[in-house]
């Protein structure tokens, strides 16, 4: 079956993240996407609906960069290098993926660098601004190393989740057959640059949670 899954987004469980986890079904309902995997900032969140597939996961901040841990049910520290972080997530039976490699306005893992320890490479990621170097940069590496191709929206608001998603040719809906497929290289990225109008929204709760002190929800979810 091919499951349409936005790889990489963020909740309120990440400081820069502004979608509540309630409302993900809803969501993922109007995008018409099947599930998520949820990859806050160095924080595993852990939450089942009936309604989609919530794939568990954590973007961690290693010495070198970001990475994805996806599958997972242990919390996995920051701070650790590359190596060592990718070798915690096979421990714990999940996958690694190297997250916009080519965005140079954040903290980005060059994929050579640690090629014999990556899953798959995230080839399409909708908040990079330089959206379709990025994605030119990012298809090569992949193409070079041999690994699957995946998206994700990278979404910090719920607007923008579904901007880039990852159609994957899985068994069934179960989170382990979803990974052995996207592992096995059962995937195809697709997905759009998140649009000016979310980013300056992105932008605007970012500096009102400063000056306010608390989050501020979207309230036209």
């Amino acid at each position: 079956m091919k499951l349409k899954i936005d790889l990489h987004i963020h909740t309120i469980n990440s400081k820069d993240g502004y979608t509540p986890l309630k409302y993900l079904p809803k969501i993922a309902s109007l995008k018409k996407i099947d599930g998520v995997a949820i990859t806050d900032h160095n924080f595993l969140t852990k939450i089942k609906f009936k309604e989609i597939l919530i794939i568990p996961g954590i973007e961690i901040s290693t010495k070198e960069g970001h990475l994805i841990a996806l599958g997972i049910e242990t919390y996995i520290k920051k701070g650790l290098s590359a190596i060592e972080t990718a070798e915690k997530i096979y421990e714990e039976g999940g996958l690694v993926i190297a997250p916009h490699p080519y965005d140079f306005m954040s903290s980005s893992l060059n994929p050579f660098k640690l090629q014999w320890k990556l899953n798959a490479i995230e080839t399409v990621n909708s908040s990079v601004l330089t959206f379709k170097l990025s994605k030119m940069l990012a298809e090569k590496a992949a193409l070079k190393l041999g690994l699957p191709k995946v998206a994700g929206s990278d979404a910090h608001i719920p607007e923008a989740i579904g901007d880039a998603y990852t159609i994957v040719n899985a068994s069934s809906m179960n989170i382990e057959d979803v990974l052995k497929a996207i592992k096995n290289g059962e995937t195809q990225p697709y997905g759009k640059p998140t649009s000016i109008k979310n980013r300056i929204k992105k932008i605007t709760l970012d500096v009102r949670k400063k000056f306010i002190k608390k989050k501020l929800m979207p309230i036209n979810v």
